[in-house]
């Protein structure tokens, strides 16, 4: 994969997940409400021990009204991203998608969010300076930080004894926060198949460094990510993840051409 035609998927990638986080955030906007569970009235208690300068400039960004025009100023700029290569769309996706996870610290879909931002940055850089040394390091850590968001936790998981034992999968499927069905409960609590669902998801993620290795080993492992992510949008709702990392993945097949 070319440097430019990453560019391009990026892009189109960050666009819908861009567009997908500003969507839900807007569709639940009555919780951002002063009266609202996530009100700012209640979130801004977190930067008292901010400057003052700081602890004003929050109060007029991240106030409900204030949210709200974030979001859509971020929808707005995520659905031109594919269409307008103008190097200020990312960088305007980036700080509103900022703002959004300063508010809520992670409240909703912090990795997503995290992921997001990294998306934008190195697309920011390489329409900022497109064809430069600067666009090929920014697609290098993007490719960085997506292989090890992978590593570090499967990393993570290798050392719970639940993971190890195999029983980490059906013990999550069993949480009601994730509302699985109850067929599906079932058939995975099911040792040899929970066995088997938890191995798979560690080798996957402690193996994922060697998409490094040769295109063709990170061609694979890419596909497997899609196919993770899409189960785990399916099972567990996380479908903010699916089209992050999906977006983040061509800095990937640059690298490891």
């Amino acid at each position: 994969m070319t440097l430019e035609a990453a560019t391009v998927w990026m892009a189109r990638g960050g666009a819908i997940a861009a567009a997908v986080a500003a969507l839900e955030l807007l569709w639940v906007r009555r919780v951002m409400a002063d009266d609202g569970a996530f009100g700012w009235p209640v979130l801004r208690r977190e930067l008292a021990g901010a400057p003052a300068w700081l602890r004003g400039v929050a109060d007029r960004v991240l106030a409900y009204r204030s949210t709200c025009a974030v979001l859509a100023l971020q929808l707005a700029a995520a659905l031109a991203l594919p269409w307008c290569a103008h190097p200020a769309l990312p960088w305007v996706v980036f700080a509103c998608s900022l703002a959004i996870s300063i508010r809520f610290r992670g409240a909703y879909n912090g990795g997503s969010d995290a992921m997001l931002l990294v998306v934008m940055l190195a697309l920011g850089l390489a329409r900022s300076a497109p064809g430069s040394r600067l666009a090929t390091a920014g697609l290098a850590y993007a490719a960085a930080q997506l292989m090890l968001s992978y590593f570090v936790a499967g990393i993570a998981k290798l050392r719970d004894p639940a993971w190890r034992a195999g029983r980490a999968m059906a013990l999550l499927m069993a949480l009601p926060t994730y509302r699985v069905p109850a067929w599906l409960g079932a058939v995975i609590a099911r040792p040899p198949i929970s066995a088997l669902a938890s191995w798979s998801v560690l080798g996957f993620e402690c193996g994922f460094p060697l998409a490094f290795s040769r295109p063709s080993v990170c061609t694979a492992l890419v596909i497997s990510g899609a196919v993770f992510h899409l189960g785990n949008a399916i099972v567990f709702g996380l479908d903010r993840f699916l089209w992050t990392w999906l977006a983040a993945y061509p800095a990937l097949l640059y690298w490891a051409g």
